[in-house]
């Protein structure tokens, strides 16, 4: 489910789940042990992350939105998350196509992302009558109040020029440019790259882990006690627009 490359000092991978990349509980704890593993990896410079085939990611699984499934789901993308943000070299996404819901999540905590012009970006999790938990706690820090709200509250997909102006995105490259960004990094220094790393990390604060476990639980304990939840899961599993209780 998560191809990994290697050239010199620039570790690749790939999110390879047919035919949109939804990242289900089992993905993403591939992805976080992955992860885990290429920490203690002192010869890497950058971890690229991308989609195979037609897109980034559409999401996490709606099926693991179900209750009981949910918090296996929730810990994994926290973990993935909070390893991506922490790695102890640069994280880059590389995006094309969707990039929703969990995919955004987890393109969010890398420390930039690269978009091809076709890449959309969104949390349409409202919709269903959930919030995004991990973009909640990130999105205002990266794009601003109002930005941050306009997408989780509307649900509504922007496209790449879009993220690039709210500074969700940093670079739109074409998608067969995107072996430059490796190139970079194993042109620059590899220490120095790691030291830089640490640095931003110690500027910026880190990952803000009181305001992702406070996500976590209103996710998990509050939002679980609401009818409309049940009601966006089969609604999503039959094909029909939702019939909300409003409670």
């Amino acid at each position: 489910m998560i191809n990994i490359t290697r050239n010199d000092r620039v570790v690749h991978l790939a999110i390879d789940v047919p035919p949109v990349n939804v990242l289900d509980a089992a993905a993403l704890r591939e992805m976080a042990d992955k992860l885990e593993e290429l920490e203690q990896d002192e010869t890497i410079a950058a971890v690229l992350v991308s989609g195979a085939g037609r897109c980034f990611s559409a999401g996490a699984s709606v099926e693991d939105h179900e209750k009981a499934k949910a918090p296996d789901m929730i810990g994994a993308l926290a973990d993935v998350c909070k390893r991506l943000a922490q790695f102890p070299a640069a994280t880059v996404a590389l995006v094309h196509g969707p990039c929703m819901g969990g995919g955004l999540e987890v393109a969010m905590f890398c420390d930039f992302v690269v978009a091809d012009p076709s890449a959309q970006f969104g949390v349409p999790e409202i919709t269903l009558a959930f919030f995004p938990p991990f973009a909640c706690a990130e999105l205002p820090r990266l794009v601003g109040r109002q930005n941050a709200s306009y997408l989780a509250l509307t649900g509504e997909a922007v496209d790449a020029d879009k993220a690039l102006g709210m500074g969700l995105v940093q670079k739109i490259m074409d998608q067969d440019a995107w072996p430059k960004v490796g190139v970079k990094f194993n042109r620059l220094s590899l220490p120095v790259v790691r030291m830089t790393k640490q640095a931003l990390l110690k500027g910026t604060g880190g990952v803000d882990h009181d305001g992702l476990a406070w996500q976590c639980k209103k996710f998990l304990d509050d939002l679980y006690k609401t009818e409309d939840v049940a009601e966006g899961i089969a609604s999503f599993a039959e094909k029909r627009r939702p019939e909300w209780k409003h409670k």
